[in-house]
């Protein structure tokens, strides 16, 4: 479409502006406004104003919606205040440009910005009825009266912008004409419909396209386009959804005649499409995570809470969330939708919906921290629970965590972190330590474990008493070991390990231990903390591990690998946010540890002798290099098993979420299950890798290496003294002594490994 009769311009614009200044006071105000006093108005005093009154019109920045695609480019959810979407012109298909112009302005291709010939006739009609039968407003005017809406910034500004006076109608004049000279009729058209509210949530046509029969502006036909073309002049009274379509036929039917009588259509096209029904097929837009596609549920809310914390979006949480439902942001996913449907299969086919248990896995990409899946036996709803339960129906973020859900504690995983500390030291991975059966700590404590006031963990079994590296200790997930190894590299330095890893403390207690670490001294309490008494998150364990995987590179986890604005820019809060933050030769050494408890191949020795890898099915079912470490705690309150290939990690969990300290699972190879069958069908769409060996420094530090501390095997004394020593006797001082009288931890959970 073309601006046409361009000879006549001048000529229309000369009777425009005799219409607006002569008929300004009388004529606009009758036509318009029939009930509307005319004291106080004239012909000089309207023209006088037509001419004082601005030109420049302003269009406001719409408030456009934003739409949130999977990886694949599938839709996952829209974030919106108006359902916006904004269409191109040449995606407008002729006949709902040709039904707006027959059911609003006819000669709107003739006029340029004012119709005298409307406005005339309006007065007429409106006179003899005695109220507004007819309005004048042409197309470009009714533009101009919504941004002068949308603009308004104060409620008088609102007020003027839609009040019911001669006045409103000479400014929409003015800006109208003025708007004619600088754009061309297309580019009308298009701004007014992608501004106009066409009823059912529908703002612009594209909108209003899926509201109403679930189709693009494009695939709409004949009948359907005069339908929505009928909704602008009142998109209540006209509305068919859930009522009665009389009115909406009617109407729709009237604007094809019209169609035709204007020879836009042929009289046989108008009479065939009246003859059809509406065919309606009305699609609720997707407003937020909860009305989104449901097996992204969990994963939707934890990019909403990402967005709303992320100062690149605005200010405040508030404005952030703002702008995303007013910004028109087009924003890809990371999460891969084959990964998704794997890592939920697996889940399900563990736990079922019923059960207050619930099983999950989150799956990460090292290097990049772009989250590929989320799956929990729980459903994303606001929707009651049945029998008054808490579950299955819930938004809270249990994969993701925050204050009031800050994880649940994961058991022997946390023993990378101890390993990682004491390889930041210097200790190679051969570092030799025995391991009795139960070992008396430097740390106090009054609980369960605590023998003589001190912490005294166990080990699962007794076969695993004896002398151990880091690579045995970690595969058979000896605590003995361990807490004597935490011991050497301290409490405190195993903390700041997995916090650099990408582990984020949540819970108070655990905030209170930290703080209380640096005052009082780095061994001076938390004992329990390689023995992963501490609350975490699936995400958090699965990112602290890709750490590892991406050699020490550290990446923010991210629900996203692209956000474009309105205007197309890519923005760089889409991109990865990485460091490194331990050495690659310390990750590589943890890795190849970490190997072990699945059975791959190590450098080193993985058990000693009567011992065994804790979980070997991984190894047996993945066939690529793969590492990773099982995590159970005492009584079976929740169990673990987090892992990673080069290019993909996970962590998968079983737990009670409403009551992890008290409730037991009901059996601790679900997370090992659930792990192997997500990553195995996930897999499949990554390349083989392999892990780099670690060095020789690393793994056997080449002789020099020396612990300042070292552990005796009782064994090799026990000639020489006159009784046997008892297995649980303190090791010598470590290289940095608690103080005289450190204050006194709440009692850790006792813990036994997997």
């Amino acid at each position: 479409m073309v601006r046409r009769y361009r000879p006549l311009r001048v000529l229309t614009r000369l009777v425009a502006l005799v219409v607006c200044g002569f008929l300004g006071g009388v004529m606009v105000a009758a036509a318009a406004f029939p009930a509307v006093g005319l004291a106080g108005l004239s012909a000089k005093s309207a023209s006088d104003s037509f001419e004082a009154l601005p030109t420049e019109l302003k269009a406001p920045v719409l408030p456009e919606t934003s739409k949130l695609v999977a990886a694949d480019g599938s839709l996952i959810t829209t974030f919106f205040d108006q359902n916006r979407m904004p269409v191109a012109f040449k995606d407008i298909p002729p006949v709902l440009r040709q039904a707006i112009i027959a059911a609003e302005d006819a000669r709107f291709e003739e006029h340029n910005g004012v119709d005298p010939q409307g406005v005339i006739r309006a007065f007429v009609a409106n006179q003899n009825s005695g109220e507004v039968t007819q309005g004048a407003s042409t197309l470009t005017q009714q533009y101009v009266r919504n941004v002068l809406r949308y603009s308004a910034k104060t409620r008088a500004e609102y007020r003027a912008a839609t009040e019911r006076t001669a006045a409103r109608k000479i400014r929409e004049m003015r800006y109208a004409i003025a708007l004619e000279e600088r754009l061309t009729k297309d580019e009308i058209l298009e701004r007014y419909l992608d501004i106009a509210y066409f009823g059912n949530g529908g703002y612009g046509a594209a909108s209003a396209s899926q509201a109403y029969f679930s189709r693009t502006p494009k695939q709409l036909t004949l009948a359907q386009a005069a339908m929505l073309a009928g909704m602008v002049k009142s998109p209540s009274a006209y509305n068919p959804i859930g009522r009665p379509p009389g009115p909406a036929k009617d109407r729709r039917d009237y604007i094809l005649q019209r169609m035709a009588n204007l020879r836009l259509i042929s009289q046989a096209d108008a009479d065939k499409a009246k003859k059809e029904a509406l065919g309606l097929k009305p699609a609720k837009a997707r407003g937020s995570c909860v009305t989104g596609v449901t097996a992204y549920g969990f994963y939707c809310g934890w990019f909403l809470d990402w967005w709303r914390s992320n100062p690149a979006f605005g200010p405040t949480p508030q404005i952030r969330e703002r702008n995303l439902r007013t910004g028109g942001y087009q924003i890809r996913a990371a999460v891969d939708p084959r990964m998704q449907r794997a890592a939920q299969r697996a889940a399900d086919s563990q736990t079922k919906r019923t059960s207050r248990f619930a099983n999950g896995i989150v799956l990460i990409q090292p290097g990049t921290g772009q989250v590929k899946a989320m799956a929990i036996t729980r459903t994303y709803s606001l929707k009651d629970n049945p029998g008054g339960q808490d579950y299955p129906n819930t938004v809270n973020p249990l994969l993701t965590g925050s204050t009031i859900s800050p994880g649940y504690q994961a058991g022997s995983t946390f023993k990378m972190f101890t390993m990682v500390a004491a390889l930041r030291k210097g200790m190679p991975l051969n570092t030799k330590i025995h391991a009795p059966y139960q070992y008396r700590t430097i740390y106090t404590s009054f609980g369960p474990a605590s023998c003589g006031g001190k912490y005294c963990p166990k080990n699962a079994g007794q076969a695993m008493t004896g002398l151990h590296t880091m690579w045995s200790g970690f595969g058979e997930s000896v605590n003995t070991y361990f807490i004597q190894l935490q011991q050497k590299a301290t409490v405190l330095s195993a903390v700041r390990s997995a916090e650099d890893l990408g582990i984020v403390f949540r819970a108070s207690k655990d905030r209170q231990n930290k703080r209380n670490l640096v005052k009082y001294g780095p061994n001076s309490e938390w004992g329990s903390f390689t023995l992963g008494t501490a609350q975490v998150t699936p995400l958090d364990m699965a990112n602290a591990y890709a750490t590892v995987a991406a050699r020490g590179r550290h990446c923010k986890p991210m629900p996203v690998v692209k956000i474009v604005d309105r205007t197309g820019k890519a923005l760089a809060a889409g991109n990865p946010s990485c460091r490194q933050v331990i050495p690659r030769d310390v990750a590589d050494a943890a890795t190849d540890a970490a190997r072990c408890p699945v059975g791959d191949p190590a450098v080193g020795s993985c058990t000693h002798p009567g011992g065994g890898p804790t979980a070997r099915s991984v190894g047996n079912e993945i066939t690529r290099p793969i590492a990773g470490k099982t995590g159970t705690t005492d009584l079976n309150r929740s169990a673990w098993f987090v892992g990673f290939t080069p290019n993909l990690a996970g962590a998968a969990f079983y737990v009670d979420p409403d009551a992890p300290n008290t409730s037991s699972v009901p059996s601790s190879r679900v997370p090992i299950t659930v792990f192997k069958q997500a990553m195995k069908n996930s897999l499949v769409y990554l390349p083989t890798m392999n892990f780099v060996r670690p060095t020789p420094m690393r793994a056997y530090a080449n002789n020099k290496y020396v612990d300042p501390n070292p552990t005796p095997d009782p064994r090799e004394k026990k000639k020489k003294r006159k009784k046997p020593e008892e297995p649980s006797s303190p090791p010598t001082s470590p290289p940095s002594s608690p103080p005289t009288s450190p204050p006194t931890p709440p009692a850790p959970a006792r813990l036994r490994t997997q």
